[in-house]
């Protein structure tokens, strides 16, 4: 999805003759009955109900607080910094604070003036010390004078009326003589300071805009035709947005006072401060009356390449909500015209989901961009075929993410089948009749094969340990910045993540039935606990669910909490209901839960996983991995690691097929060596007992398997063309297989049915004629039978076991074998190195004598340059093993070398560069230094400062006697003066006191007069 400029058509303003008309559209298209109560149409000025949960502002969240603020459930600025000072909980500060504000707010009522004379109390708001702005100035003037008393007793009149303030459709009271409300009132004086030439308050007032509250938003200052634009483009995005913010429009009403209509692409520019929020707002509005212009020119949605979603209305696929900050798509990455015209039609009629229209565009531009690869572009539907489809196809298998990496294969899937739905949608609406039917999908040849995760990876659960480790930090789950911070309680809000953590990780339920769970969604069967859920991927409802005890205990403590809170009602049914009246679905979303699991791992210490790295430390686990559906994975494989029969398993996760159970969970590679671990202690059966044989024949039986191996590989080296089989350096060379002794055998009755056993068969002739192939593992020279007597070494073969034979027929018993003469060592002849150990344990002794000597010439070396002499030092440079430098007739000249180097004058070291490691750590022991230094050098001016003020002190001693002398003195003059003020003051209030009698004597003595001349008469 791609962001795009509008179509021309909307882009310019309308011309001077089409204005009227445009004028008159938008006035035949505003209703008339929108926002009753809020909006009033003769002075063009909303005010938004605060109880609405469709208008964002409400009052302050101090019950005692009459401010107006922009969001809900919040505090005002005061009343944040409040209770920011303060410390008391929120909930608590809420209910206790009353604030204290020096002047009152602005066209705020608090009450009618207390000013009462003779029964009659003053009707004019009050606006300090409890009195209206006319008493209160009054009061501060004749108190300056010292003649309050009289005024008040004899000049001061209560009013009857509430003068209105004389700047147009402006709701405040007259505070003053100049008929202003107390805003305008100000407004004007600043601006006859700022000004050379005063302007009368009379005229000042022709035009000045109103006082407007965080609610409110004025349309009257705007032109005629932007007027009726704003208030057409603010009901349609009424249906768009989930709240209205009066605040914000506000706002962008005070930016475009100058402006002539939304249509100009240049309204964006006049915003002085472009907040994202303002430039959204003004957005909305453009696109609202940029829709409306389009169809009153008479273009309809499906003939635009840049289509709106915001006058669509897409809605999300998962609560049902009207999509909230959706942008123009430009459908012209679609290159040809046909396809684009098809997906036109199809958003415009259809309707999708904001996912599943981000899907079909994204599939619709990789297949246009194969497509495109034709001679003309594929703009000619007609002359695709079916090479065409495997085409796109494979445009599909090949497609990769912006960083390169490719998409998954089920997410290739979800392209491919996106795009020939879109395909299918076309022909059966009749806007790809001209695309020829050999462009179609087959199953068989146009599929994105499934990629198999490797066998060993865990894949999506998430292994115990580090459950136990989130288990371990549950206390903070639900702080923060989390959904329901301004609704409840932080208790509450926690217990509220905290019970559904516990049954996610316990019942391993998909996230939305987690949070869509009944209020009485607990049954007992049996004694055992039992989930009441609902299936809504699968529309199976009423499922049950065996649960842990623990479990049930967590959600009866949330059931207690949750009936003690104040919700919407119409989450009433629901174990975990939406907090805000603003929420569309009367549950939780689901993505609030993982907001508040991403919030809460990312701030949790490091994570460990299972199993440590090459340097021995444990592994860190990625964060990335938590999230509430991967614990249904590991619902599965806990169960799986338990030992559960996968058909049970299947009922627990409530699967169709078991094959989809066993997609949840992974057959491990810790179970597998399990399972060889426990055949390999099963115990074997005894093997039979073997004939004794004598040490020589034992040690050939022994050695005959892999004798076997050694000859099967030469003759498979020896074949041409095919490479070596086996790495022959890793087999064990072994001496020449001495002769067996032969055994008297019958004679083997041979069959002449058979074909190779007839004497015309020409395998069986090499069988008979052919002398038993010699031994060609090693050269005849070197073949041990130098012992037997008579025979030349080079013409001297082995015996084959049918010579063997025919020697056990000719004797009337088995010959005893003749052991071969034994040969001393000096004696023995020269053999192969591969039948003979004496060569190869003389060159290992020369290897091992060559060595020593590298590390007697390393040791003088070293020595010589005068480097620290160790046993690891010297092994590193002479290329040995540190084993070999302990090893007797070398440890000794290390030793001597080393004491000979204690006892020398050690050689200047060489400068070397410091590694990076030193570095970081004096570039830490140096900050320590600095900060001990500092904190010192702090202790020292305090200590400074603390000793220069005790010598002022000392030098100004006699000063400051002397002047608290004199403030004594003052003291008790003042003292004795409020003595005297206080006996005047009570002579005064007798006299008052005696006054009032006397009035209050004459008074009625004048009443009775009147009713006696009254009855009189």
């Amino acid at each position: 999805m791609s962001t795009a400029g509008a179509p021309a058509v909307a882009r310019s303003a309308p011309a001077k003759a089409a204005k009227t008309s445009w004028e008159t559209w938008l006035r035949d298209h505003i209703d008339p009955a929108w926002r009753p109560g809020e909006w009033d149409s003769a002075r063009w000025l909303f005010s938004g109900d605060l109880d609405n949960p469709r208008t964002s502002s409400s009052r302050c969240r101090t019950r005692r607080c009459e401010m107006i603020v922009r969001a809900q459930e919040t505090f005002c600025t005061y009343c944040s910094d409040q209770s920011r000072k303060s410390g008391l909980p929120r909930e608590e500060f809420a209910a206790t604070f009353t604030p204290a504000r020096s002047r009152s707010l602005p066209l705020t009522v608090v009450g009618p003036c207390t000013l009462t004379r003779d029964s009659v109390r003053c009707v004019r708001p009050q606006v300090a010390g409890g009195l209206c702005a006319a008493h209160h100035n009054s009061r501060k003037y004749h108190k300056a004078r010292g003649t309050f008393e009289r005024w008040l007793r004899e000049r001061a009149t209560p009013f009857t009326d509430v003068p209105v303030c004389t700047v147009d459709d402006c709701a405040g009271a007259s505070t003053n003589s100049r008929g202003l409300c107390n805003y305008h009132w100000r407004a004007w004086r600043a601006d006859c300071r700022s000004s050379t030439a005063p302007v009368p308050a009379a005229q000042w007032a022709l035009g000045q805009p109103l006082y407007l509250l965080a609610h409110q938003f004025h349309l009257a200052p705007l032109p005629e035709l932007l007027r009726w634009e704003v208030l057409y483009a603010v009901q349609q995005m009424d249906h768009w947005v989930r709240a209205l913010e009066p605040h914000w429009i506000r706002g962008v009403i005070s930016h475009l006072t100058t402006a002539e209509t939304l249509l100009d692409a240049t309204n964006t520019a006049r915003l002085t401060k472009p907040h994202q929020a303002a430039v959204r707002t003004l957005e909305n509005l453009q696109s609202a009356v940029r829709a409306g212009y389009s169809e009153f020119s008479g273009i309809a949605l499906i003939d635009q390449d840049v289509i709106d979603l915001r006058v669509l209305g897409l809605r999300h696929s998962a609560s049902g909500k009207r999509r909230q900050l959706p942008g123009r798509v430009d459908l012209r990455a679609v290159r040809q015209p046909w396809l684009r015209q098809a997906l036109r039609h199809w958003v415009t009629t259809a309707r999708p989901t904001t996912e599943d229209f981000k899907r079909t565009f994204h599939a619709t531009t990789i297949a246009s961009t194969a497509l495109a690869q034709r001679a003309d572009a594929g703009d000619d539907p007609a002359a695709l075929t079916f090479a065409d489809a495997t085409l796109a196809v494979d445009a599909f298998r090949a497609a990769r993410k912006r960083d390169g990496t490719p998409y998954s294969s089920s997410f290739r899937r979800s392209l491919l089948g996106a795009f020939f739905q879109l395909i299918a949608y076309g022909r059966r609406c009749g806007t790809l009749d001209d695309l020829v039917g050999t462009f179609t999908r087959v199953p068989v040849e146009h599929v994105i094969s499934v990629e198999e995760p490797n066998e060993d990876f865990i894949g999506k659960a998430i292994p115990e340990p580090v459950i136990r480790q989130l288990d371990a930090h549950l206390d903070t789950l639900g702080t923060g910045n989390t959904y329901g911070c301004r609704d409840i309680a932080p208790d509450a809000r926690q217990l509220l993540y905290r019970t559904m953590y516990i049954i996610l990780r316990d019942t391993g339920r998909r996230p939305l039935e987690i949070v869509s769970l009944a209020r009485d969604c607990l049954e007992i069967h049996n004694g055992q606990p039992t989930l009441i859920w609902d299936n809504h991927k699968r529309k199976r409802h009423r499922r049950r669910l065996p649960i842990t005890t623990s479990t049930a205990d967590a959600i009866r403590t949330w059931q207690a909490c949750r009936d003690q809170l104040h919700l919407p009602a119409k989450g009433d049914r629901y174990l975990f209901p939406s907090l805000t009246a603003l929420s569309d679905a009367p549950y939780i979303s689901s993505t609030y839960l993982s907001d508040a699991l991403r919030l809460w791992a990312d701030a949790l210490p490091p994570l460990h996983a299972e199993g440590i790295d090459s340097r021995g430390q444990r592994l860190l686990f990625d964060r990335s991995l938590i999230y509430p559906y991967a614990f249904r994975h590991s619902y599965a494989q806990r169960h799986a690691d338990a030992g559960t029969p996968v058909d049970v398993l299947r009922e627990l996760m409530d699967h169709k097929s078991i094959a989809m159970t066993q997609r949840y969970y992974t057959v491990s590679l810790k179970r597998k060596s399990d399972a060889v671990a426990k055949l390999s202690t099963r115990p074997r059966p005894a093997r039979p007992p073997q004939p004794q044989l004598e040490h020589g024949l034992r040690d050939a039986h022994r050695r005959r398997p892999l004798r076997r191996l050694h000859r099967a590989v030469e003759r498979q080296s020896r074949r041409p063309g095919l490479p070596h089989p086996l790495p022959m350096r890793r087999l064990r060379l072994l001496p020449p297989r001495p002769l067996l002794p032969a055994r008297h055998r019958a004679p083997h009755q041979r069959t002449t049915s058979r074909p190779r056993n007839r004497t015309r068969h020409g395998r069986s002739r090499v069988r008979h004629h052919r002398p038993h192939r010699t031994n060609h593992r090693l050269p005849a020279r070197h073949r041990p039978h130098e012992h037997t007597p008579g025979v030349p070494p080079r013409l001297r073969t082995r015996p084959d076991r049918r010579s063997q034979h025919r020697a056990a027929q000719s004797t009337s018993r088995p010959q005893p074998h003749t052991p071969a003469p034994h040969h001393h060592p000096a004696e023995r002849p020269a053999m192969n190195p591969r039948g003979n150990p004496a060569p190869l344990a003389e060159a290992r002794h020369r290897h091992s004598l060559d060595k020593r000597a590298r590390v007697l010439t390393a040791l003088a070396t070293l020595e010589k340059q005068g480097k620290p002499l160790t046993f690891a030092a010297v092994a590193r440079a002479a290329h040995v093993s540190t084993w070999l430098t302990y090893a007797p007739g070398v440890r000794e000249h290390i030793e001597a070398a080393q004491t000979r180097q204690a006892h020398s004058t050690p050689p200047p070291a060489t400068a070397s560069p410091p590694s990076h490691l030193s570095l970081r750590t004096e570039l830490e022991i140096a900050r320590q230094e600095i900060k001990e230094l500092r904190d010192e050098r702090d202790r020292l001016q305090a200590a400074l400062r603390h000793q220069l003020g005790q010598q002022l002190d000392a030098l100004h001693a006699p000063d400051t006697a002397t002047r608290a002398d004199q403030l004594n003195a003052l003291n008790q003059d003042l003292t004795r003066r409020l003595e005297e003020a206080a006996s005047q003051n009570a002579t005064l209030r007798a006299r008052i006191t005696a006054l009032e009698d006397d009035l209050t004597a004459a008074r009625t003595s004048l009443r009775r007069m009147i009713r006696t001349e009254n009855t009189v008469r």
